[in-house]
C-alpha cells in the first residue's frame, strides 16, 4: 500500500511540475487554472488534499496543477514564479514558514492573482485562508487524554510527547495539548521531543523509553511520527503503553482496530475537505465571489472502541489503496 501511495503521490506532483496554465502553453487554453503548492507529499494525510483538490478540480471545470515544495522555501518560492510566469488564474498553498514564505505571497497578489493558503498561514495579506485551528486539534486530544487519566489512573501517570518546535501548526498543537492536561492531578510530562518523519518517531520513541521506561502514555503531534511510535510499539510487542495523536490514516485505523498495541484515540483534520475547499474558494475568488476569509473545516475524534466509525473510514478511503 505505502509504495502505490508513494507512487501515486510522485506522479501527481511530477503531473503538475510539467504541465502548463492557461497563460503558458496549457493543453487546455480556455480552462482556468489554478495552481496548487504543497509543503511535501509525506503520508496519506497530503494525498487526501490532493485528492480533495483534484476532485474540486473535476467538479468545477479547471485545471489544477499541483507541486511539491519538499519542505524547502528556496522551491517553494520557485514555485510560486512559476505559476505566476504562466500566468495561473490562482494559487493555493500550504505556506512552509509563516515569515520566510511571505515574500513568495506577496509576490503572487503583486501581479493580481487571488492567494488562498491552507493548513498553515502566513504573516501577509492573502485572500482566503482554509484550515482549522491546530491549537484546538492538540487541545481536542488533550481533553481526551485529560478524561483517560482520571478514569484509568487514579494513582497517577507519565507521559511522553513527540512534538514539533519548527512549524507552527506543531507549535499550535504542543501548546493546545499542553494546555488541555496541565491541571491534570497526577499526570507528569517525563519527555518531550521533537519528532516530525515516520522514522523520527520510531527513534525518538525508543529512545525516550531507553530513558524513562515508566512511560504510560504517548501523544504524538502528526501522522506520520504517530505511526512511528505505533510501529516501534509493535516491534517490542508493547500493549501496555498507551498512544494517542492526531491526524488519522488508513494505516493508523487498522493499528486502532488490531490487538498489537494500545492506539487508543486520534483527533483529525478532514484533509479532503481541506483540498476541495481550497480550490473551491480560488475559483469564486477568480470569478468575483465572495468567499469566507478564514474557513474553519470541523475536527473529529476516532477512538479505539468504535469499530464501527474505524471500519467507515478505511471503506472510505479504498481509493487510497488502490
Amino acid at each position: 500500500m505505502k509504495k502505490k501511495l508513494l507512487a501515486m503521490l510522485l506522479s501527481m506532483a511530477v503531473l503538475g511540475s510539467i504541465t502548463g496554465c492557461s497563460g503558458g502553453g496549457s493543453d487546455e487554453p480556455d480552462k482556468l487554472v489554478v495552481g496548487s503548492v504543497i509543503m511535501n507529499t509525506s503520508g496519506e494525510w497530503f494525498a487526501e488534499i490532493m485528492q480533495g483538490m483534484e476532485a474540486a478540480g473535476e467538479d468545477l471545470g479547471v485545471k489544477v496543477n499541483i507541486v511539491s515544495s519538499d519542505n524547502e522555501i528556496s522551491k517553494e518560492s520557485d514555485n510560486v514564479a512559476t505559476f505566476v510566469a504562466q500566468g495561473a488564474d490562482a494559487i493555493t498553498i500550504c505556506p512552509i514558514s509563516a515569515d520566510a514564505s511571505s515574500a513568495a505571497v506577496e509576490s503572487a497578489r503583486a501581479e493580481g492573482i487571488p492567494v488562498v493558503t491552507w493548513n498553515t498561514t502566513v504573516n501577509s495579506q492573502v485572500d482566503s485562508h482554509v484550515g482549522v485551528s491546530n491549537y484546538d486539534l492538540g487541545k481536542l486530544t488533550g481533553e481526551y487524554v485529560a478524561e483517560y487519566v482520571a478514569e484509568n489512573y487514579p494513582d497517577g501517570c507519565k507521559l511522553a510527547i513527540l512534538g514539533n518546535s519548527s512549524y507552527e501548526i506543531g507549535v499550535e498543537r504542543c501548546n493546545g495539548f499542553k494546555d488541555a492536561i496541565k491541571n491534570v492531578a497526577g499526570l507528569e510530562i517525563v519527555a518531550e521531543q521533537d519528532a516530525e518523519m515516520q522514522d523520527e518517531g520510531l527513534d525518538i520513541t525508543e529512545q525516550i523509553l531507553t530513558a524513562t521506561p515508566d512511560v504510560d502514555i504517548f501523544w504524538a503531534w502528526n501522522q506520520t511520527s504517530l505511526l512511528g511510535c505505533a510501529t516501534h510499539m509493535q516491534n517490542i510487542r508493547n500493549k501496555d503503553i498507551v498512544i494517542m495523536g492526531t491526524d488519522m490514516s488508513v494505516d493508523l485505523a487498522k493499528t486502532m482496530l488490531g490487538d498489537s498495541v494500545t492506539l487508543q484515540a486520534i483527533t483529525t483534520q478532514k484533509p479532503f475537505d481541506i483540498g476541495y475547499n481550497a480550490v473551491n474558494n480560488a475559483v469564486k475568488l477568480i470569478n468575483g465571489e465572495e468567499v469566507e476569509k478564514v474557513m474553519s473545516i470541523e475536527l473529529q475524534t476516532y477512538i479505539k472502541d468504535d469499530a464501527e466509525g474505524l471500519n467507515a473510514y478505511i471503506e472510505d478511503r479504498k481509493s487510497l489503496m488502490e
